[in-house]
């Protein structure tokens, strides 16, 4: 006999239109945020921008706080697989340190392509505040998604110690917000790169001291 495998379950017509709904949402946030700032985002704004009722917007978000996260987030996640798709692209051989400015450059390009994402950083930065200070949610998160497996791949005899990865993250998460929130020449924001690259490499090699 064969073995019969179960049927992948596909999503029904009426999950595919509440993605479809989701997404156009957060991406007429974001359009709106890189035209006019996230000042500008209303719930009655962004709905009539993507044709939908506002009834139909609360369905899926309660304010227009919740709006601005969920397209903080999107964007993030956009960033973090761009950071992925690198890391696994890296050669093993490479040096710790040649493999983390790789890494920085990518994870900086990725958000400065995005218009958008300085505006929700900002927005998100001043929601989320007293939330992220005491938690550490945000912070976390890229270490679960770009730390642990940077590590694993290049300095797995670095001890991962979880206490360590939140204040390093935290450290180097928050200079990079700083980069990415100031504007200023080229010349100024090529310095500040390698300010954030230096703090980097600096932490790194107490990782693996530690």
């Amino acid at each position: 006999m064969k073995d019969h495998k179960p049927a992948a379950v596909k999503a029904s017509p009426v999950q595919r239109r509440a993605y479809k709904t989701r997404a156009l949402l957060l991406e007429t946030v974001e359009a709106l945020v890189a035209e006019r700032g996230a000042t500008a985002v209303t719930t009655t704004e962004i709905a009539a921008r993507a044709g939908v009722s506002v009834g139909t917007l609360y369905r899926y978000f309660t304010d227009r706080e919740e709006l601005l996260l969920a397209a903080y987030d999107a964007t993030v996640e956009r960033i973090v697989a761009a950071c992925g798709q690198a890391l696994s692209q890296l050669p093993c051989d490479l040096s710790m340190e040649a493999a983390a400015r790789a890494l920085l450059g990518v994870y900086l390009d990725a958000a400065e392509a995005i218009p958008a994402h300085a505006g929700l950083l900002k927005a998100m930065r001043a929601i989320r505040t007293i939330e992220a200070d005491q938690t550490g949610a945000s912070e976390m998160s890229v270490v679960g998604s770009i730390f642990e497996p940077f590590f694993g791949k290049f300095a797995p005899q670095a001890a991962a110690n979880p206490e360590r990865l939140h204040f390093m993250a935290a450290l180097i998460g928050n200079l990079v917000d700083l980069y990415l929130l100031t504007s200023g020449t080229p010349e100024d924001r090529a310095a500040m790169r390698r300010e954030v690259e230096a703090h980097l490499l600096l932490a790194l090699e107490r990782m693996k001291k530690s």
